[in-house]
């Protein structure tokens, strides 16, 4: 193997000294080899990297490539057939370029003007019923490249075990070229962007002297319209506005990585020329962090580590009184004393931190953790929170075995605790723990995980609405994987799980990799998974006359959701420069609402079900007319029938060819196809069938990009 100078990165001295690790993986033996010693049971890679010496005279090349690109598709739609902005068609062409620069000897700017992802892997269906956003991982060249440097938080343990907090992100790549966040409210026909245009972007990153990391990122994002058809009256919809996104990230290391400390900063500015939408989005939003570790004891056996940060949103009166009221918040808790939701407000600020300590060294494991989430912490326009209004602590303790004996080849079993407090004082999780893993000697391997959790109270199963009670239940998480050395690998398992008042789940899995030759890789994942909700949420109903639950009715149902999934992938190398790689999804998931029903009163599990004690439920076509007292008092109301089978076959196919270093030609075919019939009736070969019948869209593209340097 030859590694040219020009594509590392260091310093114009007269002689370089560096660290270097090398190693190899021998997969029939599952033996790893490297230059330098690990010993078992302790952490750190780079720290113990060999010293490299002998090297002089070197000068640090000048680093400047361009990778300019041609994009051209056609799409046939017949789902858009109908529509007059498509007629079942729709073709583009784009053009643009990356450019790399060297400044300086350690870093190096990424530029990307115009940018084109058309390459990429779809994103797999998914069926969410909660009241927060669906998570994808991020699979875009510009964002992933590098991305490390990025990274907040993570520095120090190799434990950070998080059991029910979810720490916020300050940065989440997925909100540059996001869905337009506005919508249009017509009955006319609507062309919606697919996604919002990135005009440009450029990432900093690198090394300077000190054991200094430095990163940063600016976007901007283009101005995007809705076009609008009713009864051949076309107009335009502004339904994202010019937004600016900044980032820069800093960290400095001691000691050879055993302490650290770093800052993080992120800025979104919009630019609003339609005024409606400074009801919809903030205008700008600031987020600040510093986070940290060191390693202690004699043998730094020990490591604390730890993250703070700040957030502050500004945005109409209109805007942050609905952000208040969001998944995310949740203000208008009415029985939630330590809240207060603000229509005056203009902006809204908050605090978020983590310490976790963490025992690196030996058989026996100790890690224990302690965050805070307070409830006005916002960092979803640039990164991501899920929940606030958290206090989470959790204790770990357990046992490790590095050494094969006669049965395993390693070991571990761990028992945790684990507790969530809002600032109100109130309980709202807390569970125990017991999960490990084993390998044996001939490399077969699994794990568990299992626990069981008291009876608590929620504050966010209503959705805004006062807390009730959370049932106490229990589940059950196994997996096997058999000898990843083998051209055959098998991966199976499932969980289960099972409430106090009725609910109950469970799930199995399997994971099938084949490799045929040196060319040739196939993996299947297929899933099915049951669950039945005993009060899942369904919506609220205004009605004075219900002053226990402070006058809003909350409904909820039971409801059995199946899903069945497979995750195909099918992926052959020609050449070294010339392969194809494939991913399908077929996808089935059908839920069944029944046995609607209302909370009684607040932290119980009381229910007034419809149809019994005087009150009455009708179905009506697509809809439910409900009475929730009897009788002629007008308190009657219609909901929609929420029931559901979505049924969907999604994927692309990628042909890849290198036709010189570094410049690419690409054939990308990507399909999508769904199928909404037979709501609430899970009969799997009709469903699956009905797959292939659904009305898909399939689009045809080719890229090619050039590499000059």
């Amino acid at each position: 193997m030859r590694i040219p100078f020009s594509q590392l990165r260091f310093n114009n001295d007269e002689e370089l000294v560096w660290g270097i690790g090398l190693g190899r993986i021998i997969q029939r033996r599952n033996e790893h080899v490297l230059n330098f010693y690990i010993p078992r049971g302790e952490s750190g890679i780079v720290s113990r990297f060999a010293i490299l010496k002998g090297i002089h005279h070197i000068k640090p090349p000048k680093r400047l490539e361009f990778f300019p690109y041609l994009t051209s598709g056609y799409g046939f739609l017949p789902s858009k057939e109908d529509n007059p902005f498509f007629n079942g068609r729709d073709s583009d062409f784009k053009f643009g370029t990356d450019l790399k620069l060297g400044i300086g000897n350690n870093l190096t700017v990424d530029v990307t003007i115009n940018p084109d992802f058309g390459q990429v892997e779809v994103d797999p269906s998914v069926i969410n019923l909660s009241a927060y956003e669906t998570y994808y991982q991020e699979k875009r060249p510009f964002f992933v490249e590098g991305a490390n440097i990025f990274s907040f938080g993570s520095g120090g343990p190799t434990n950070r075990w998080g059991f029910n907090f979810f720490e916020p992100d300050f940065f989440y790549s997925r909100r540059i070229g996001r869905y337009p966040q506005s919508w249009v409210d017509t009955d006319g026909w609507v062309d919606m962007p697919e996604a919002t245009s990135i005009l440009g972007a450029a990432k900093l990153s690198g090394k300077l002297k000190g054991d200094w990391s430095i990163g940063g990122i600016t976007a901007v994002t283009n101005r995007e319209f809705a076009q609008v058809n009713e009864d051949g009256n076309k107009r335009k919809v502004e339904v994202e506005p010019s937004t600016i996104y900044n980032l820069i990230r800093t960290q400095k290391e001691f000691q050879d990585g055993h302490k650290g400390l770093g800052l993080i900063g992120t800025y979104v500015s919009r630019n609003f020329k339609d005024s409606s939408l400074k009801d919809v989005l903030s205008k700008n939003a600031m987020a600040i962090g510093i986070d940290g570790w060191t390693f202690f004891g004699e043998d730094r056996e020990w490591v604390i580590a730890g993250w703070s940060g700040w957030t502050l949103v500004t945005g109409s009166k209109t805007q942050i009184y609905d952000l208040q009221k969001n998944s995310s918040h949740y203000f208008q808790r009415p029985d939630a004393d330590h809240l207060t939701l603000d229509s005056t407000l203009t902006q809204l600020s908050g605090y978020s931190s983590r310490l976790i300590i963490n025992k690196e060294k030996g058989h026996v494991t100790f890690n224990a953790a302690l965050g805070i989430i307070s409830p006005g912490f916002e960092s979803n326009d640039m990164g991501l929170t899920f929940g606030t209004d958290r206090i989470n602590k959790h204790l770990v303790l357990g046992y490790r075995w590095y050494d094969p004996g006669k049965v395993f080849r390693s070991a571990a079993i761990n028992t945790a605790y684990m507790s969530n407090h809002n600032f109100g004082g109130y309980k709202i999780n807390e569970s125990v723990f017991l999960f490990g893993y084993a390998q044996l000697l001939n490399y077969w391997s699994f794990e568990g995980f299992m626990g069981w959790g008291p009876r608590t109270l929620s504050d966010t199963k209503l959705r805004g609405g006062p807390m009730v009670i959370s049932p106490s239940g229990i589940f059950l998480d196994l997996g096997f994987n058999s000898d990843n050395r083998k051209n055959v690998i098998l991966g199976f398992g499932g969980n289960r799980g099972k409430s106090e008042k009725g609910g109950q789940s469970y799930s199995i899995y399997t994971e099938l990799e084949l490799k045929v030759g040196n060319q040739l890789n196939l993996t299947a994942e297929p899933m099915y998974s049951f669950d039945r909700s005993i009060d899942q949420y369904v919506t609220s109903v205004d009605d004075k006359n219900a002053k226990v639950m402070y006058g809003i009715r909350y409904i909820v149902a039971q409801l059995d959701q199946k899903t069945f999934s497979t995750d195909i992938r099918i992926d052959y190398a020609f050449t070294p420069t010339l392969s194809i790689q494939t991913y399908f999804q077929p996808f089935i998931a059908v839920g069944h609402y029944s046995r609607f029903k209302e909370f009684k009163k607040p932290k119980s599990y009381d229910f007034l079900v419809y149809g019994e004690e005087g009150t009455s439920i009708s179905e009506e076509e697509n809809e439910y007319l409900i009475d929730p007292t009897g009788g002629d008092d007008g308190d009657s109301f219609y909901i929609d029938n929420p029931d559901f089978n979505y049924k969907a076959l999604v994927g692309n196919v990628v042909l890849r060819w290198e036709f010189k270093p570094g410049s690419t030609l690409y054939f990308v075919w990507t399909r999508n196809g769904s199928d909404f019939h037979n709501t609430g009736d899970f009969q799997f070969r009709r469903d699956f069938s009905d797959i292939f019948k659904a009305t898909t869209d399939n689009i045809f593209a080719i890229k090619v990009t050039y590499w000059l340097g």
